[in-house]
């Protein structure tokens, strides 16, 4: 049986949102190879039904060519700059691998996205599936124990933080930019009750993060409602007169909601908001202060300015951090392992330490490993991303712009570039480049209006 386009799509979006499902999910690993695969072979077969617009040379396809080029970068290190081939072998055979058979999936997906626009709502369901899922446990949990589970005590009861800061940025990007054009896009209809879901989702991102309490969550997710809201207060007070009252409505419910979480946060959360700058500059001070040296946990940090203990998580991630910046430094090529490289590179380097896991920053650990010419592969895509996307003024696009804008930022104090969490990065890079590459025509936007 031969498959048309469109059975092609939809076996892309239904292996990708079950993915989405399932990604955090412990003991699922098998299941995600299947999805993996299908979405692949699916991916595939729209790359080749679409290769007129992918093998044209255009400006547009300038982010797919440095994702591409990234990966020729990880085959030249391997054979010419690796400080220990056996370890980035092992890691080409399995993790990029799978980040290559990811970029082809996330490929076809924005193929099929951009095509069969009404496909599209299952995956702005499916991406709030982590956040979902996590207040679904939180739920169990207060049965479990009869009462309520205070935040400080539920953390890591079903997933990490990352994995719930992580994709409740992106279920955020996905909600905002739809608010954005629900309330201010001329073209459509202004649809209350999908302003007020997209609202929900974002209070349930937030509700996540604070049950979580993740700081990385809470700092990027606030600062996209932020974002948002000075959004509403330009646009509200310029041109757009018919969708201020719906605009206002929006904004003083964020305002509330963001008051709301925060505080929730500030009062369950560990001890290091109110210190942050003060930890921080003991944290970069490595030569002087150099408990970073130590396990984390197995000692007090140092005094900061305040003549107070550094809060010790903001003291070890920054502090680790300082130190993987030094290492860049002098070795710029990068170690060539996305796992081990912070740790082999300090003791390659004859740097006595303990912690033998990441720096904890997304962007450092990626430049261990890959070096400056590997970051500046990811950023070339990521910006060319946003400036593309921006003149292309369409709603899509702008889910692309939103994405690749929080994941600079954001990337310096996740953990991005870890196991799964680099082919999810990976994938969603792949994903937004391909947006911007297949940018729909006009008749196109109009046509997804009327069927949205």
């Amino acid at each position: 049986m031969k498959l048309n386009e469109k059975s092609l799509a939809n076996i892309s979006v239904a292996s990708v949102c079950a993915l989405l499902w399932i990604w955090v999910v412990p003991g699922t690993i098998a299941l995600r190879h299947g999805l993996l695969g299908i979405g692949c072979i699916a991916g595939i077969l729209l790359i080749r039904s679409h290769w007129t617009k992918l093998s044209a040379p255009r400006l547009n396809l300038l982010p797919l060519y440095a994702i591409a080029a990234l990966f020729v970068w990880v085959g030249i290190h391997y054979c010419f700059f690796s400080l220990n081939p056996a370890l980035e072998l092992s890691e080409i055979k399995g993790l990029w691998l799978r980040s290559l058979a990811g970029c082809i999936m996330a490929m076809g997906f924005a193929i099929a996205l951009s095509q069969q626009s009404h496909l599209r709502k299952y995956f702005y369901i499916s991406i709030f599936a982590v956040p979902f899922l996590n207040l679904l446990t939180y739920l169990i949990a207060c049965i479990q124990s009869g009462g309520f589970v205070k935040p400080i005590d539920f953390f890591q009861f079903y997933f990490a933080k990352i994995e719930t800061a992580y994709f409740g940025a992106i279920a955020t990007i996905v909600a905002v930019a739809k608010l954005i054009y629900l309330l201010f896009d001329r073209s459509r209809r202004k649809e209350n009750l999908q302003i007020a879901l997209y609202f929900l989702g974002i209070a349930l991102v937030l509700l996540s993060a604070l049950l979580t309490n993740t700081k990385n969550g809470i700092a990027i997710t606030l600062s996209l409602c932020a974002l948002l809201s000075l959004i509403i207060l330009i646009k509200a007070f310029s041109s757009f007169k018919e969708s201020k009252q719906a605009a206002f409505t929006v904004l003083v419910l964020m305002l509330l909601l963001l008051a709301l979480v925060w505080q929730g946060h500030k009062s369950f959360a560990y001890k290091g908001w109110d210190t942050i700058f003060e930890d921080v500059k003991v944290a970069v001070d490595i030569d002087k202060n150099t408990q970073w040296q130590r396990g984390e946990g197995t000692g007090e940090s140092p005094l900061n300015s305040l003549g107070v203990p550094a809060a010790l998580n903001t003291y070890s991630r920054f502090a680790w951090g300082a130190v993987g910046v030094r290492l860049i430094g002098q070795y710029p090529l990068g170690y060539g392992s996305i796992n081990q490289s912070f740790n082999q590179l300090q003791s390659y380097a004859n740097i006595y330490h303990v912690h033998a896991g990441q720096v904890h920053s997304g962007w450092i650990d990626f430049g261990l490993a890959f070096g400056i010419p590997g970051l500046s592969l990811i950023f070339l895509s990521l910006i060319a991303i946003i400036l593309i996307g921006l003149q292309q003024k369409n709603e899509f696009s702008l889910q692309a712009v939103l994405f690749s804008t929080m994941l600079i930022p954001f990337g310096l104090i996740a953990e991005i570039s870890y196991k799964q969490y680099f082919e999810a990065t990976l994938f969603f890079i792949a994903f937004a480049a391909t947006i911007v590459a297949l940018a729909p025509k006009m008749h196109e936007r109009q046509e997804a209006y009327k069927i949205e």
